[in-house]
């Protein structure tokens, strides 16, 4: 969506909405310290929109304007061929595949880094002097096949890198590959439709709090971005099923291959368990996800 401009009348902004809606034109109008922001849907109507807004702030009143029956009847029409006609069903991989390349650099940028820390570590399992560089503090060799670690003191003299650096270690080619098509389908949606900047909080919040929890239950053994992902898709999935204009979608079947997805993770096949990071992903993006569905309400 773009912007289109600013009407101070909420009322006035209801009337432009209307008159523009019988040109087979949407809008959307959000609050604004100057009043409502119009919103416009299809960027190629953008000019038409700013035409038509100044010419509508120059003079509100014009009968012409007068279109809210006209206009209520096209959206209960509307309402009515989506009832008798839902949309189709959509693949797992559709949305992203519909996103520009290039449209969601961070996302990519997490995929490629994911991939570059696996050949790093040879996505090893063991201590290595490559895989300590990264947890969230490094361990090494005890007595019994046992290892040890400082606590958290490298974090503390200032490697604060370590509290978000254990989500890019994966532990087996099927830890990584899966990881990163989840990557593919939710962070790439999320990166799309919310922002560059909303889906590098996510990971961060998700990432941190998944790895702190992590070491708080279990140690510093551990390791991938699946707390993360857990995250990711409980904020996805409640926009998904209460705010479905935010555009994002998951469709469910994907539900069920997270729900797999997840059980793997807890057997330890796929490394280290980590299933405090995979809990605290999920309750946090569930509770992102119900602000955000509450804000994107507010702000129809």
């Amino acid at each position: 969506m773009r912007t289109a401009g600013q009407i101070r009348d909420k009322k006035e902004g209801r009337r432009f909405a209307d008159y523009l809606l019988t040109r087979g034109i949407s809008v959307h109008l959000t609050a604004c310290p100057e009043g409502f922001t119009v919103w416009v849907y299809d960027e190629d109507h953008l000019p038409v929109v700013r035409e038509e807004l100044a010419r509508f702030l120059a003079s509100p009143g014009d009968p012409r304007y007068s279109v809210a029956s006209e206009a209520e009847a096209l959206r209960a029409r509307a309402r009515q061929q989506q009832q008798q006609h839902p949309p189709r069903a959509l693949e797992i991989g559709d949305p992203p595949a519909r996103i520009p390349l290039m449209a969601t650099p961070l996302a990519l940028a997490l995929i490629v880094f994911c991939v570059v820390v696996a050949l790093y570590t040879g996505l090893e399992q063991p201590i290595t002097p490559a895989i300590n560089d990264l947890n969230i503090a490094s361990m090494r060799h005890a007595p019994g096949g046992q290892y040890t670690w400082d606590g958290l003191s490298q974090i503390q003299h200032g490697e604060v890198w370590r509290l978000i650096t254990p989500i890019f270690l994966h532990f087996g080619a099927v830890h990584l590959i899966g990881n990163c098509m989840w990557l593919v389908d939710l962070g790439r949606q999320i990166e799309a439709r919310r922002g560059t900047l909303t889906l590098a909080l996510m990971v961060l919040v998700y990432g941190v709090a998944g790895n702190y929890a992590q070491y708080a239950v279990g140690g510093p053994d551990f390791g991938g971005i699946s707390g993360v992902v857990f995250g990711l898709f409980g904020y996805a999935a409640l926009m998904s099923r209460f705010a479905p204009t935010s555009g994002l979608v998951v469709p469910p079947p994907l539900f069920a291959f997270m729900g797999l997805w997840l059980i793997l993770c807890s057997t330890g096949l796929l490394g280290p368990r980590s299933d405090a990071a995979h809990l605290i992903g999920l309750v946090l993006g569930f509770a992102t996800g119900g602000i955000a569905v509450w804000w994107h309400e507010r702000r129809r």
